[in-house]
């Protein structure tokens, strides 16, 4: 029996909207409510277990938001996709309040994580959030993509015993502490709060004990700050700093750093640069990713233009006109006007 209760993470669907009653058109901010509850399994670690269940209940507030952010764009006549939807709301909820509850129920211990959030419409400028679509969803896809790691490591951690799951727990310990704050100011980055996410960004790279993967992601995503701010030098400067830190691209997608040099290389007309680093983003990615094969492409039609200009047509000889023939109706009118002037 006590194999089928270990390590059960449970997804509570105790998610409510209030005010009740309200169209989305009325209330702003919206207020949602989730909760996530874990059931722990032997040797399992309370503060992975608070975690686990803060996830699931971010999990079920998003869910809720994009219902929320779906109904208030029909309001607007805004006609979203599905992937707008998920992108959107993911990016406009905040978290404002939450707490977690250890229980004892029977032999089991849970924890059960309750949290506050909130969409404010009124703050959301939705059309230039869509103007922006292509940077907001790379960011959404790293946030995305780093609770999926997460999901995977505690399967992992969930199955282990003795040093290996401590290991692990280690390890899942340190993506949790971490990914809060990077998720908040990746949310930030996404609502053009580039100051907001810049702040939280430079004390986590201001303590020394942040090293490695983390402090090599922390400079990455504050470039991608100071990049939106249109900050090209400070971006870089983040950006270098990330690839000199020790780090190995497993957890964290560093290697992006690339890209966005890369982007502003070919802003600045150094577009050999430009390529340069586009080249080495590409080589890292999955080869997947259309938006960096485009860019890259760009990059090196560029630089091979820069490098073999077009001839230059010659100058077309003529008597005052463009297309190099005699202009007879201005030689006669300037003829019949001197004639005019000496009579």
């Amino acid at each position: 029996m006590k194999g089928l209760w270990r390590a059960c993470l449970v997804l509570m669907a105790a998610v409510c909207i209030w005010p009740g009653g309200m169209s989305p058109a009325e209330a702003a901010p919206q207020v949602i409510e989730a909760t996530g509850v874990y059931i722990m399994g032997d040797n399992d670690s309370p503060k992975i277990a608070r975690d686990a269940a803060r996830q699931e209940a971010m999990r079920a507030a998003v869910e809720k938001a994009g219902v929320y952010v779906e109904s208030y764009s029909r309001t607007k006549n805004m006609q979203l996709t599905e992937d707008d939807v998920k992108m959107i709301s993911g990016a406009v909820l905040k978290v404002i309040k939450e707490d977690s509850v250890p229980e004892l129920s029977g032999k089991t211990w849970k924890y059960t994580v309750n949290l506050t959030a909130e969409v404010d419409t009124d703050n959301i400028d939705f059309k230039a959030m869509l103007a922006k679509k292509d940077e907001i969803e790379k960011l959404q896809q790293e946030r995305d993509a780093l609770k999926k790691q997460n999901e995977e490591l505690l399967q992992q951690y969930q199955k282990a015993n003795g040093l290996e799951k401590r290991k692990l727990g280690t390890r899942l310990e340190t993506n949790y502490d971490y990914g809060k704050i990077f998720d908040r100011s990746m949310g930030n980055i996404q609502r053009s709060e580039y100051t907001k996410a810049i702040d939280e960004l430079t004390t986590l790279i201001g303590d020394r004990q942040v090293t490695g993967n983390p402090r090599a992601y922390a400079y990455y995503l504050r470039g991608r700050a100071y990049y939106g701010l249109n900050r090209p030098h400070d971006a870089l400067e983040d950006f270098s700093a990330a690839n000199a830190t020790k780090h190995d691209n497993a957890t964290y997608p560093i290697w992006r750093c690339h890209q966005y040099e890369g982007l502003i290389y070919y802003d600045e007309g150094r577009y050999d640069d430009a390529v340069r680093e586009l080249e080495i983003a590409w080589n890292y990615s999955d080869k997947q990713d259309q938006a960096l094969a485009n860019d890259l492409r760009t990059a090196r039609l560029a630089a091979e233009r820069a490098k073999n200009p077009p001839p230059q047509q010659p100058a077309e000889q003529g008597s005052g006109s463009s297309s190099g023939r005699i202009d007879w109706t201005k030689i006669l009118t300037d003829i019949i006007i001197h004639s005019m002037d000496k009579g």
